[in-house]
């Protein structure tokens, strides 16, 4: 069972809006031990939470972000738009073999158990859809790319970053892909020169 150290930390890490407010010093303390008692199931007092707070390893949270700001510095990030996501609710052993047949350019791949979803350019959607049946098609997102060194992907925190700023911004990710040293995310059209700034903001 964790300790409520453990438990009090775990939430202030999976929060980012609440680690960046600590880490410029926007919030006290005692308003983020209420925050937290409130918010989630945590038996026991005011005061624990306060303590539990006080001694989160503020140095260690600082460090790594300081390895990950290395990191995004050199990065590449481009967008490109008109993308449509196709899921086909078939083994992907049945499709990948026909797909392969339609020579798709640019097409990225997520596979499951049963079900594979295909993300390509709007035009080449009618392609896909006339091999399938069983196929269902969200269409207006847009692509983010980004591009890191190496060296990430022996670096935590690198995915969790990128998902974070884009959440702060109050943007929902529709898929995002990972491929090392390259991440996708997929966004609705209407959402993506925001998600493009929040990410670019990584590079500074």
């Amino acid at each position: 069972m964790e300790s409520i150290n453990q438990r009090v930390w775990h939430l202030m890490w999976a929060d980012p809006a609440i680690m960046r407010n600590l880490q410029r010093k926007l919030i006290n303390n005692r308003a983020l031990a209420k925050y937290l008692l409130s918010h989630y199931t945590l038996e026991t007092s005011l005061d624990s939470v306060i303590s539990s707070i006080r001694r989160f390893p503020m140095d260690d949270y600082n460090e790594e972000k300081k390895s990950l700001q290395e990191i995004f510095k050199d990065s590449v990030v481009s967008t490109s738009n008109n993308i449509a996501c196709i899921t086909i609710r078939q083994p992907p052993a049945d499709v990948l073999p026909r797909l392969h047949e339609l020579e798709l350019p640019g097409v990225r791949l997520v596979t499951g158990n049963d079900k594979i979803k295909i993300l390509v350019k709007h035009a080449l959607a009618s392609k896909v859809t006339a091999l399938f049946k069983k196929a269902d098609v969200v269409e207006h997102l847009s692509e983010i790319s980004v591009t890191v060194g190496e060296e990430a992907i022996g670096t935590k925190g690198v995915l969790a970053t990128i998902a974070s700023e884009i959440a702060l911004a109050n943007i929902n990710i529709h898929e995002l892909l990972v491929c090392p040293p390259q991440f996708f995310i997929y966004v609705e059209e209407k959402d993506i020169v925001k998600a493009h700034e929040r990410v670019l903001s990584l590079t500074e």
